[in-house]
């Protein structure tokens, strides 16, 4: 979006220039400004596409794997849950949450995909939490939401 923005920049400034405006028809003109409309259309439409992609990547049932929780020095590891197959992540198409991992605040209610990373978790109580997120067929991985590194991964409860 940025590169297509830069060109748009240059073009009017071509086109304000005299020497630009004698040598170029109308007819070029139009034909510009058609071909970089169908750009912008078609490059809004990936937008959609991959953000609904990202949606149904992390709809399902998770179950927690894995922690991460650093005391302030960066020597914080991952390390394994303390209950096997118990802590979930339930996240539904209406973009409700159900979790007996996020249990501060109220619990969790919701949750809304800002991007492709970065996902906020909506609590009972109206406050959210902004994580970064990361995921593929079989795992999600979120860290943030805390003063010094932490984290939670999670496996799909059903593959």
């Amino acid at each position: 979006m940025k590169n297509i923005s830069k060109f748009l920049m240059f073009l009017f400034v071509m086109i304000g220039t005299t020497s630009f405006a004698q040598n170029i028809s109308m007819r070029t003109l139009s034909y510009i400004f058609a071909l970089l409309s169908i750009t912008l259309l078609v490059n809004c439409k990936k937008n959609l596409t991959h953000s609904a992609e990202n949606k149904s990547s992390l709809l399902g049932k998770w179950i927690l794997v894995e922690t991460l929780a650093d005391p302030g020095d960066g020597r914080g590891k991952w390390t394994a849950g303390d209950k096997a197959n118990y802590y979930y992540l339930d996240l539904k198409p209406d973009e409700t949450a159900a979790s007996n991992t996020f249990m501060g605040l109220g619990g969790l209610k919701k949750y809304k995909i800002v991007n492709d990373s970065v996902l906020n978790l909506i609590y009972a109580n109206g406050d959210s939490v902004i994580n970064n997120y990361r995921v593929d067929a079989m795992t999600l991985t979120l860290t943030g939401g805390c003063i010094e590194a932490c984290g939670s991964k999670f496996k799909r409860a059903n593959p």
